[in-house]
């Protein structure tokens, strides 16, 4: 059987359903596949096959990103500072770490809040998790006492929940000095300002559509920020 007769076989059979294809031209460049060429190849050269990989690879990225996702924020007690929150109405004392991120990796993206001095232990628990990441927020040095340096900022263990992003990749540190909000009748020690809250949005390449769950509501400000950047587009 001559070498035309092999590929017009096996490529009627695999390749006539779809649109792109047309026996022997590129399915990329549309040009004559060589004679010489593999019975079972589709495009005329490896500079067209990659070139249709990437365009596809892309267009599968796209689509995927398109897909509403489920997210998750979790700002809960610090490790070793939960006594602070002993008059909140959801105190359940000391956090289960392990447990809390064996509940995030279920998410398709997510953001947990923790301290400079909890960072190790809390880095320690998430090696059994892949495809996470870890920002700072630079959030300006408080007055107290200290036997050291003053800590002014605290980190964000997160996982993005896309590859792709529409706009601007954003910065993995925010620098934004957050002042208390001493009006909010919710508040509670260590909440979050709104442009923290959207930095993360941006960390966790949330998009519109996306479901967002507050693991640790406190003040209600993570919930309230999601509702205006899901209002605004």
């Amino acid at each position: 059987m001559s070498v035309p007769a092999r590929r017009d076989a096996s490529r009627a059979a695999a390749h006539d359903a779809s649109p792109e294809y047309s026996r022997d031209a590129c399915a990329w460049c549309r040009n004559p596949i060589p004679e010489d060429a593999r019975s079972d190849s589709i495009t005329c050269s490896q500079r067209c096959r990659q070139a249709r990989w990437r365009f596809n690879r892309q267009v599968e990225q796209l689509e995927a990103a398109a897909q509403p996702k489920r997210l998750a924020i979790a700002d809960p007690p610090y490790p070793g500072l939960a006594f602070y929150y002993r008059d909140h109405v959801d105190y359940g004392g000391e956090v289960d770490h392990a447990s809390l991120l064996q509940e995030l990796d279920a998410y398709d993206g997510w953001a947990l809040c923790t301290s400079a001095q909890a960072l190790p232990a809390v880095l320690s628990l998430a090696s059994s998790y892949d495809g996470w990441r870890v920002a700072a927020w630079v959030r300006g040095s408080r007055a107290g006492e200290s036997t050291g340096p003053l800590s002014s900022w605290e980190p964000v263990v997160y996982k993005p929940a896309r590859s792709v992003v529409s706009g601007d990749q954003p910065d993995d540190a925010l620098v934004f000095t957050a002042r208390p909000r001493t009006t909010d009748p919710r508040r509670v020690i260590g909440a979050k300002p709104a442009a923290f809250a959207s930095w993360v949005f941006q960390l966790l390449a949330a998009r519109q559509g996306d479901e967002l769950d507050d693991l640790f509501p406190g003040s209600g400000g993570i919930g309230r920020a999601w509702r205006a950047a899901c209002a605004t587009g």
